[in-house]
């Protein structure tokens, strides 16, 4: 699976945000370090897990993790996360 995590902005936000993250490239990290560091811790412990696909066990639960971020109010933090399956594929062209 994919994971897109979406912070901040209002609870609305943050889920559009979750939903974008999962459209950039496997391996392509947040250009914010903080994210991009957590994108990497994220993925290292999901995937500690053993869950693997379908939950059959194996190395690798998440291809990756991505992190999607838009200020907000200091008393409030939305967090959503979406998670995009194995079996999802997408294509992409250059015309």
């Amino acid at each position: 699976m994919v994971v897109g995590g979406g912070v901040g902005g209002d609870f609305a936000w943050s889920t559009i945000l979750a939903k974008k993250a999962l459209l950039r490239r496997i391996g392509e990290r947040n250009a914010d370090p903080l994210y991009a560091d957590l994108e990497v811790e994220m993925r290292e412990k999901i995937n500690a897990i053993g869950l693997g696909p379908q939950a059959l066990g194996g190395l690798t639960t998440a291809l990756d993790v991505f992190i999607e971020a838009a200020p907000c109010h200091i008393a409030s933090l939305p967090v959503a996360v979406c998670i995009n399956c194995n079996a999802a594929r997408h294509a992409m062209a250059e015309l």
